[in-house]
């Protein structure tokens, strides 16, 4: 066994780190984010202080002079300090959140990663970078078995394996094949067991089906190839490297170009999912959402050229210049712009994103370098160049991750120990060492920070973390969760972004039972501080603001106090403010005002968030609600009618509501539609269609609606359309269809007198009598009943 000392405990944290991407903290808020975050951090910091001590006690040096690398990492890391600094929302930009856990305290955390790693000796780095590729096995071979559906969800079409996500899977992967190469490249007996490494994470990466990632590797491959025929001018192997490399990017750019011209053809069906997403790449289609982000940047440098926002603060970018179209295609929250480069130019401005590039040019100096004094061959120097052209590719449309990023942070290291000659910690004899003193106070006090640092950002981010996940799974009871609420409301955690969209949803979910809260006593006084306690929020970020309006709404409504109300509305006009083209903060004011059945103001605060985009289908919708509040039946009905059509279905209370009005005014024919409309915008055409069955829950409004509504065309003398839309009941509940049946028979057969008098299909008479067990025609006949 080695001697034991402070470089087999770096080795070993070392290797520890490499595990990361194995770890999955079930019981974390984020789980595939933060434990392993919180995890590397902690060994980076036991790995700083073993350094320290070693320097502080032993007869060594730290020599950094010839290490471009880490001065690059420095001078981002110290472009990043500075613009989070001056961010609008510097404890975001310090620390992150949950679901990234990024920030400047992440990079620190890298850059000593990457010092630990210039520790290392010639002779260390094969056992590191072979742990390295153990794990990456590892990785692949739950990708491939997720794959072929035998651990996992198997409704996933693309493998996440332990990361969790395909999108960030995918680079990991694409690091872990060019380093498979490199030591393939370095070792003769073992090169065999590397290209079959090299395979598995090959074949994993297609299945992980992300397109950045193939197209990266496609342009490191041939960036590759080329520098390895410029430096291998009197080798053969240089035009088979050229060849293999353009038959690669023959065969991509064929087969995408071959789908994309003939996407019905049968061939597509054999060809990797990767390459079919890839032919159906549209910029000004379905991926317009990531171009909306680039945009968003673009417009963020131009409001904070020098600095930018801050690191992190990309959601504040996207609220700044948020584009309603978004709703048209996915989520419309956004902290990412899926453009590294363009996102470090908008929240660390200038100075950060020359930084982040210089970050690349000292690598391929390093590596220029390392080339030079003989410590590298010219197939290990196309591999990693290859290497960093992809990676770079893969971050103009994705963004860093800690599973990733170390891994590339672990190639600069090996780049950089390849130019210089050993470890950045020199051995001092006897003579050279007479004038260094022990440093017992610098010691103590790198103890005393260890000891702060793993209390107050491992220790108490695990806590909150834990709290936060138990409310959001919702499983504990009211008192616990509001237990939880408390702790988090006290935690010294940086990580809050979460926090209070937690609390207002949480306490949202307590509506029903605040009353028998408020009788015991003990409950009640911590919903009072639940209530009371400070959201810290950042001042520009809309979306926290709109969240603490919904938790003062709450809060009205369990005190009654108009106060709370009126500082949810003071709330939600913030969130509008900052945010003008954002429709969420306009729907939740718009709530507000109903709720008073101040419809006027309602009115006016829907009819912008309309404007904001008018083919987004949900403001209209809350638009009708409003009309209908205030008389205007017509308008309710219009906008009803124009939310249907644009994909957007609300409460059915609503369509049965202004339903009920036009058969009361003898617009039967015009009700009959308008429940179609919703019926079909809900359910799709297949409701139609009597061959079909409705496989999900369908509310006893619907079933009412669906009985009632051939009754409402046969009476518009409308015998197709009664006998078509008959098929919605047969589709919500397949035991009706002997009485759908002799529905279309007795209309195909002008036997209408049966049906005349009636509202339903269902039998209503039968169900209404004592003892009757038909609970569904029961409560499907009573909605026509009810008044309006």
């Amino acid at each position: 066994m080695p001697e034991p000392s402070w470089r087999n405990v770096v080795i070993v944290l070392l290797i520890a780190s490499l595990g990361v991407p194995l770890i999955v903290g079930t019981s974390f808020f984020f789980p595939y984010v933060a434990p392993r975050n919180l995890f590397f951090r902690a060994l980076m910091e036991v790995g700083a202080t073993a350094l320290v001590l070693a320097l502080c006690f032993g007869r060594k040096t730290l020599d950094l002079h010839a290490e471009p690398i880490f001065w690059s990492l420095m001078a981002f890391l110290g472009a990043a300090l500075v613009s989070a600094m001056l961010s609008p929302a510097p404890t975001h930009s310090f620390f992150g959140d949950f679901e990234r856990m990024g920030g400047v305290w992440a990079w620190v955390h890298l850059v000593v990663f990457f010092l630990l790693l210039r520790t290392l000796r010639d002779q260390d780095w094969t056992l590191v970078l072979n742990a390295a590729l153990v794990v990456s096995l590892a990785v692949s071979i739950d990708a491939i078995a997720q794959h072929v559906g035998w651990v996992g969800d198997h409704t996933v079409t693309a493998s996440t394996a332990t990361i969790g996500n395909s999108g960030l899977l995918a680079p990991y992967l694409l690091i872990t094949i060019a380093l498979a190469g490199y030591l393939a490249s370095t070792s003769l007996r073992y090169r065999p067991h590397y290209l079959a490494v090299a395979g598995v994470n090959a074949l994993a990466l297609v299945y992980a089906q992300n397109r950045s990632t193939v197209v990266g590797l496609v342009f490191g491959v041939v960036v590759g190839s080329i520098i390895f025929a410029l430096l291998a001018a009197g080798s053969r192997k240089k035009w088979t490297t050229l060849a293999l490399a353009g038959t690669l990017a023959v065969a991509v750019a064929g087969v995408s170009a071959g789908i994309r011209a003939f996407p019905a053809t049968a061939v597509t069906r054999y060809v990797p999912t990767v390459l079919q997403r890839l032919a159906r790449s549209n910029p000004a289609g379905g991926d317009e959402s990531r171009t909306m982000q680039w945009r968003a940047s673009i417009e963020g440098f131009k409001d904070r050229p020098l600095l930018g926002y801050g690191p992190e603060n990309h959601n504040l970018v996207w609220s700044a210049h948020f584009d309603p179209r978004i709703y048209r295609f996915d989520t419309e929250i956004y902290d990412r712009a899926h453009n590294q480069f363009l996102e470090t130019l908008a929240t660390t401005g200038l100075i950060g994103a020359a930084a982040f590039l210089g970050i690349w040019v000292a690598i391929g100096v390093t590596l220029v370098g390392a080339y030079r004094a003989g410590r590298v061959s010219a197939s290990a120097v196309a591999i990693l160049a290859g290497l960093q052209v992809a990676y770079a590719t893969y971050l103009f449309f994705w963004f860093l991750d800690l599973n990733s990023t170390m891994l590339w942070i672990l190639i600069a290291a090996l780049i950089s120990s390849r130019r210089a000659v050993g470890s950045v910690v020199l051995e001092m004899n006897t003579d050279d060492a007479s004038g260094m003193k022990p440093r017992p106070v610098l010691a103590l006090a790198s103890i005393v920070l260890l000891v702060a640092g793993i209390y107050g950002e491992v220790w108490t981010p695990i806590r909150a973390n834990r709290a936060l996940a138990a409310i959001d799974s919702g499983t504990g009871s009211v008192a616990q969760n509001l237990a939880n609420l408390e702790l988090l409301s006290n935690s010294g955690a940086r990580q809050s972004a979460h926090t209070p969209i937690l609390m207002a949803q949480f306490l949202g979910s307590l509506r029903p039972q605040l009353q028998d809260i408020a009788r015991d006593s003990s409950r009640r006084r911590m919903l009072d501080r639940a209530f009371a306690k400070e959201i810290h929020r950042d001042t520009l970020n809309d979306r926290l603001y709109t969240h603490e309006g919904g938790l003062l709404v709450e809060a009205a409504h369990f005190y009654q106090s108009p106060q709370y109300e009126h500082m949810a509305i003071d709330a939600f006009h913030k969130a509008i403010e900052l945010s003008p083209h954002r429709i969420d903060q306009r729907i939740a004011l718009a709530s507000v005002y109903i709720g008073n059945r101040d419809y006027e103001r309602a009115l006016v605060v829907l009819s912008d968030a309309v404007k904001a985009d008018p083919l987004v289908g949900e403001p209209r919708y809350r638009l009708a609600e409003a009309y209908l509040g205030a008389g205007r039946g017509d308008s309710a009905l219009a906008m009803l009618q124009t939310s249907l059509s644009l994909g957007y279905v609300g409460a059915p209370e609503t369509y049965l509501s202004v339903g009920k009005r036009l058969e009361f005014s003898g617009r039967s024919n015009v009700a009959a539609k308008l429940y179609s409309d919703y019926l079909e915008a809900k359910y799709t055409e297949a409701v139609w269609n009597r061959s079909e069955t409705i496989e999900r829950p369908v509310p006893t409004a619907d079933i009412a609606v669906a009985a009632h509504l051939p009754l409402l065309y046969m009476r518009a003398r409308e015998s197709e359309l009664a006998i078509k839309s008959a098929a919605a009941l047969s589709a919500f509940d397949p035991s009706r269809t002997t009485l759908v049946d002799r529905f279309v028979s007795d209309v195909g057969s002008r036997r209408r007198a049966n049906w005349v008098a009636k509202n339903s299909l269902l039998p209503c008479t039968t169900a209404r009598r004592p003892g009757s067990i038909d609970a569904i025609a029961f409560g499907a006949c009573g909605v026509f009943r009810r008044k309006l």
